[in-house]
């Protein structure tokens, strides 16, 4: 039974290691010629005309006038079995991943969709960041269900 436990431990801390932290950022996918799926970077604000994704060796920019929609979404990360999961909960929380979808037209009017792995402490403060300079792109679903961070003001425009 110890050697089983041991054996959770190991795997569950293991597996925890690939969650991004702090400010980091993981692309997951898209149609994104120049980045590589799990490519990891930053995501860059200050700008007031454009959100960039800092990758070493690449780099996306997104102008906040071209996203049609952003949307967050967070989902546990492992399913595991009763038993297993019963196991892991005993020594650990199940681990959320967090996401930010972004569809935006790009310089030649098509359109491209990025998705972001991103921190848990992150989606307060993109979000905002999003519905300030990208309000067009704000959809009803935009903030997940269960997010806690607001919603989009969609009668007001």
């Amino acid at each position: 039974m110890r050697k089983l436990i041991g054996m959770l431990l190991v795997l569950v801390m293991a597996s925890s290691a690939f969650a991004v932290e702090g400010s980091e950022v993981m692309y997951k996918g898209g149609t994104i010629p120049a980045l590589k799926e799990g490519a990891t970077g930053r995501f860059d604000t200050s700008s007031q005309t454009s959100i960039t994704f800092d990758s070493s060796g690449s780099k996306l920019v997104i102008p906040y006038n071209r996203i049609q929609s952003f949307q967050y979404s967070k989902q546990v990360a492992r399913h595991y079995g009763v038993l297993l999961t019963i196991a892991v909960v005993m020594f650990k929380f199940r681990q959320r991943r967090h996401f930010l979808k972004v569809i935006y037209l790009d310089e030649a009017d098509n359109s491209q969709v990025a998705v972001f792995e991103i921190s848990k402490e992150m989606p307060r403060t993109l979000m905002a960041v999003l519905q300030t300079r990208a309000p067009q792109g704000c959809k009803s679903d935009s903030f997940g269900w269960d997010s806690g961070f607001g919603n989009c003001d969609i009668h007001a425009r």
